[in-house]
């Protein structure tokens, strides 16, 4: 059995979808929607550290972050980085409890091997009411339609795997996070210059405003949830009395009530 390191398979995975993020009309547009959208959603999101994890596709997060200071998860160091990189996996994150501000997800639970060890050291790493974007393949949409038929005649296995938005709200919910509603992107591939392809971009657009769940990709944000606390020194006169309910025992000395004659009308009591 050949046994892979989850740091060493993402970096396999991330390595392969930069390359098709560079490549694919399809990727270069959604690079494109998704700057503006994380430019709007991070426009609300103030504090002291954010985290980017995942493949590196494009997105300039130090030009639409807002927070003092910025991580980038590697699975190496680069020197070329406009931020500052720290190594480690996905599924094991290098953060101490409650210490992050934001987290931005780049397609880190498509490439890594570990999506709910990934998602439980968000919950851990980030502060009460902490937010947390989330970049991911749609497998309902066109594109993820296309790659599932593809893999079925080829029969070769996938290396990054959609996650539909419902499914991961499911997800999100049992780690205690409040989440919206997902935004979906990218649901069709440009075409060269030409009245089908003005056409086509038309429609895209479209599709984007009316947030059609077809887009190749979506963005969800989430928050961390604060459990209510409550004070167990404070009294409250509405508080109900307790009723005390005695529990039978078959131990010796223990009272034996009185017994009931049978023969007797319900509740006479024999003497």
């Amino acid at each position: 059995m050949k046994v892979t390191s989850p740091l060493v398979e993402e970096s396999s995975y991330q390595a392969s979808l930069l390359q098709w993020y560079r490549d694919k009309a399809l990727g270069q547009r959604l690079t494109q929607q998704l700057s503006e959208a994380l430019n709007e959603a991070l426009e609300q999101v103030f504090g002291y550290h954010m985290l980017v994890t995942g493949a590196d596709i494009g997105l300039e997060f130090s030009r639409i972050g807002k927070t003092q200071r910025l991580f980038r998860l590697a699975t190496r160091t680069n020197p070329d980085q406009p931020f500052q990189a720290v190594v480690g996996a996905s599924s094991e994150l290098p953060f101490a409890t409650d210490s992050l501000d934001a987290l931005v997800l780049c397609h880190t639970l498509n490439t890594s091997p570990l999506p709910h060890e990934v998602l439980r050291e968000c919950q851990r790493v980030l502060m009460p009411n902490g937010h947390l974007f989330i970049i991911s393949f749609n497998p309902f949409s066109f594109w993820g339609a296309g790659n599932s038929l593809k893999r079925r005649f080829t029969r070769r296995r996938s290396q990054v795997v959609g996650v539909s938005a419902r499914r991961l709200g499911d997800w999100l919910s049992l780690l205690g996070f409040s989440h919206g509603e997902p935004r979906y992107f990218a649901n069709l591939s440009p075409l060269r210059a030409g009245r089908l392809g003005r056409i086509m971009d038309w429609f895209d657009r479209t599709l984007v405003r009316n947030n059609m769940p077809t887009g190749a990709a979506y963005l969800l944000h989430a928050r961390k949830r604060v459990a209510a606390h409550l004070d167990v020194g404070a009294k409250s006169s509405s508080r109900p009395r307790l009723i005390s309910i005695p529990l039978g025992k078959t131990q010796e000395g223990v009272p034996v009530p009185r017994q009931i004659n049978r023969s007797q009308p319900d509740g006479a009591e024999g003497t």
